[in-house]
């Protein structure tokens, strides 16, 4: 539920990272970077389907001191009957400089969101919704002392969700579910010139979960607890650079896991560059996974992988090739059994392909392409991976011209294996293309006049099998600058 107000840039890593982030980085992580102004920003949306949203970033910094805030409200019927979807968020992140190279902080967090469910096993569920709030607050402190860097941060967690459907085949369904999750982290970097890094630290977490609906009680205060040591090493031997990393993770319920990496990378003259990697991931079964009535098992073992990757990149003036060889070695796959409506670990699965990638940045153009071949395939029973297309492309163009900006993102999906959302067997999922195009006029400082085409030319399509996605939507908007 992060917003994009404040949001400066997003990173993404692909690979197991399990190393230094434990659980759930199987195959990468994406780290979201906030951004700070000396003013405020504000944009108002208006579309079809009632659609409206506004956004505000804010901030303000003296020298000792900072304060940014962002969030939105957002209303909107959607394309179907009962797909409304309203949201308020809001964030609000302060700053202290305690000393020279020492700063402590808080951010604090706060949700609130309904949205209809219009369809349930390929009927329409005209009354079906769920609610939720998620509030967020964390205390993280920064330490630069001569070559070590020292990061900490507390943070906390509540999430309540509330699903009500009147009319469902049982008569009147409810369910309400809160969590809590507690987490401290700390990580001591230092660094000597450009030949030595060596990153180490701790990371605990203790969930606790409550669920309730009219069949009864689900969950009464489930709990999970897990600690971690990780550490991460970078060392350069002349041209060749080695990066080293293991984690190990001890789980009260699922007992432990240890998962290194080693990455090798060398340059290839002044603009290339090819590497080699290895490493293992996992991702911990959840409370829901392990313990909810009648699909939950105590039985599950963790997901697992074995992944290795070469690549090669080059450079040169505003172009940039990289192309990726790729293998993953997954053992006991947590999937839902649609027979025995239960939670199970699956045994042995297998992905493998190419992804190859070119971007151009010049002054007034930028593009970006990637296409990706991927071999999916369950390895006990020799069926592909469901939802995994075996081809899927993406163009990203954008423009500068003079007072305009011009976008264009086109995305191409393959067909792909899914489930049938009525009689649960398997169904093959249609290939499909989608193209979203904006145009922004910066009349003048201040104000920028813009208009968005999602799904530009009306392309029917459903990510997965029994949720179509909307059609062709057209939005208005303008944005307010004062810094």
């Amino acid at each position: 539920f992060l917003p994009t107000e404040g949001v400066e840039r997003v990173e993404v890593v692909r690979g197991p990272f399990s190393a230094l982030y434990g659980s759930d980085a199987l195959g990468g992580v994406v780290q979201v970077i906030s951004s700070s102004i000396d003013g405020a920003s504000l944009r108002l949306e208006v579309g079809e389907d009632s659609y409206s949203r506004a956004a505000v970033t804010a901030g303000w910094g003296g020298e000792t001191a900072r304060l940014d805030v962002a969030g939105h409200l957002r209303r909107g019927d959607g394309a179907f009957d009962n797909s409304f979807y309203d949201s308020d968020e809001v964030v609000a992140r302060g700053r202290w400089t305690l000393a020279p190279g020492k700063t402590l902080g808080i951010v604090t967090r706060f949700n609130e969101s309904e949205t209809g469910i219009p369809f349930s096993g390929g009927a329409a569920s005209p009354e079906r919704t769920i609610s939720w709030t998620e509030s967020e607050i964390a205390v993280p402190f920064e330490a630069e002392l001569d070559r070590w860097r020292i990061e900490a941060r507390l943070s906390r967690v509540d999430y309540e969700s509330s699903f009500r459907d009147p009319f469902d085949l049982f008569g009147f369904t409810s369910s309400d579910t809160e969590s809590t999750s507690l987490r401290a982290r700390t990580v001591a970097s230092y660094r000597h010139r450009d030949n030595l890094r060596v990153s180490f630290g701790a990371e605990t977490e203790r969930l606790k979960v409550s669920d309730r609906s009219v069949f009864g009680v689900s969950l009464d205060g489930a709990r999970q607890k897990t600690w971690a040591l990780f550490g991460e090493t970078a060392l350069r031997f002349g041209k060749l650079r080695v990066d080293l990393g293991v984690r190990h993770d001890d789980n009260d319920v699922y007992g432990n896991q240890t998962s290194p990496k080693i990455t090798l990378s060398r340059p290839l003259g002044r603009s290339a560059r090819v590497w080699a990697s290895y490493g293992e991931g996992f991702r911990a079964p959840s409370i829901g996974e392990l313990f909810f009535p009648f699909s939950g098992s105590q039985e599950l073992q963790p997901e697992t992988s074995e992944s290795v990757e070469i690549g090669v990149e080059r450079q040169a003036g505003g172009w940039s090739a990289r192309l990726v060889g790729f293998e993953n070695r997954l053992t006991d796959l947590i999937d839902f059994d649609f027979i025995s409506f239960r939670n199970i670990n699956v045994g042995r699965a297998r992905t493998r392909g190419l992804e190859a990638s070119v971007r151009f940045a010049g002054r007034r153009f930028e593009g970006r392409w990637n296409a990706t071949y991927l071999d999916a395939e369950d390895l006990d029973t020799g069926l592909a991976l469901l939802r995994r297309p075996e081809h899927s492309s993406n163009l990203v163009l954008s423009s500068r011209l003079e007072h305009w900006l011009l976008n264009l993102t086109a995305s191409y999906v393959g067909e792909r294996p899914d489930v049938h959302p009525v009689f649960f067997s398997r169904a093959e999922s249609d290939s499909y293309t989608r193209v979203d195009v904006a145009a922004t006029w910066r009349y003048s400082d201040r104000l920028s006049p813009y208009l968005r085409l999602d799904n530009a030319f009306d392309s029917e399509y459903a990510e997965a099998l029994g949720f179509p996605a909307p059609g062709l939507s057209v939005v208005l908007g303008v944005a307010l600058d004062f810094q």
